[in-house]
């Protein structure tokens, strides 16, 4: 029978080096989980390799596209391990921020505050139009008094729809109408109704902060844009009869789904047998991607200097 690397070639492979031949020691669906736990989470652990790495579009489940209006796009952490800029939109190089500050130093976002209305000795509805559009989805704060003392405020959600110290009330993020605003208590007569809102410019962004799993471009897309970047991908499980995605990774998966089962019964001794030949196997597998990566330069502003002119070549 031809190696592959089967799922089922990496199980009897996992069964020999733990000694567990007989289902009632290690059951089919247990020896599974270990194999794809080790796959999916370890592996890419371990190594980056070549395979996993892709530019990949709709990383934000958009379908290649940024959408007119939002800023806010959430990464999913459970099909991808990391980011690897650069990010392009529309053909176009991003600024790529991790910090949070770093990136509003170059791109300030700073709330405009007004009185909303006033309050009239209820707790409403009361109503009110925000002078500064469009308005950013998220990007609103609204706050009072109530005639007891206590300091109330609400947020919206990306609908428009007031929550917090509110039981109803709406903002319309194009045309700044709040509506409907009613209060948990009674706003006493001449109290003051504010409101903070994060207005913008819209345009083609020219930066993305990554913070906690979510992307903010900046500008705010007035248009639909085709974008893409670079990620580095959560192997897909292996079933019955599935492959891993390169035949050579077999051994390693055996291996390393055999030290997860050692270890989980505390056979540190077979263990510490068993981690030469794993770091031996892993080696193997990182050979391919050392291969691959060696026959081009490591990018820096002049690798491309002898066959495309950059902005620091000079043509003297």
């Amino acid at each position: 029978m031809a190696v592959t690397g089967t799922l089922e070639q990496i199980r009897a492979k996992v069964r020999k080096l733990v000694g567990m031949p007989s289902d009632t020691q290690l059951s089919v669906a247990e020896l599974d989980d270990y194999i794809n736990d080790f796959l999916q989470y370890d592996f890419p652990a371990h190594l980056k390799v070549y395979n996993l790495k892709t530019y990949l579009p709709p990383i934000f489940g958009l379908d290649q596209a940024l959408i007119p209006g939002k800023m806010f796009y959430m990464f999913d952490w459970n099909k991808f391990t990391n980011v690897a800029p650069p990010f392009y939109v529309g053909g176009y190089e991003l600024a790529y921020f991790q910090d949070y500050r770093s990136f509003l130093n170059y791109f300030p976002s700073r709330m405009i505050r007004q009185q909303l209305s006033t309050g009239t000795g209820v707790a409403g509805p009361y109503t009110g139009t925000v002078t500064s559009t469009p308005i950013l989805p998220q990007g609103i704060f609204i706050s009072a008094v109530d005639n007891a003392g206590n300091s109330l405020h609400c947020e919206a959600n990306n609908a428009g729809v007031l929550a917090g110290d509110v039981t109803a009330g709406t903002i319309n993020y194009t045309t700044g109408a709040v509506a409907g605003l009613t209060w948990t208590g009674v706003i006493a007569a001449g109290e003051p109704i504010w409101i903070q809102t994060l207005t913008y410019v819209s345009g083609r962004p020219q930066a993305v902060l990554h913070v906690d799993g979510v992307f903010f471009f900046y500008p705010v897309p007035d248009i639909a844009y085709e974008f893409f970047c670079g990620v580095n991908k959560v192997p897909d499980a292996l079933e019955f009869g599935d492959e891993p995605m390169v035949r050579d990774w077999w051994n390693m998966i055996a291996y390393g789904a055999a030290l997860k089962i050692l270890a989980e019964n505390l056979d540190m001794e077979s263990y510490a047998k068993l981690q030469p030949l794993f770091d031996e196997k892993m080696r193997l597998v990182e050979r391919r991607t050392l291969c691959q990566l060696k026959i081009q330069r490591t990018a820096t502003i002049y690798s491309g200097e002898a066959k495309y002119p950059t902005p620091f070549s000079s043509t003297i």
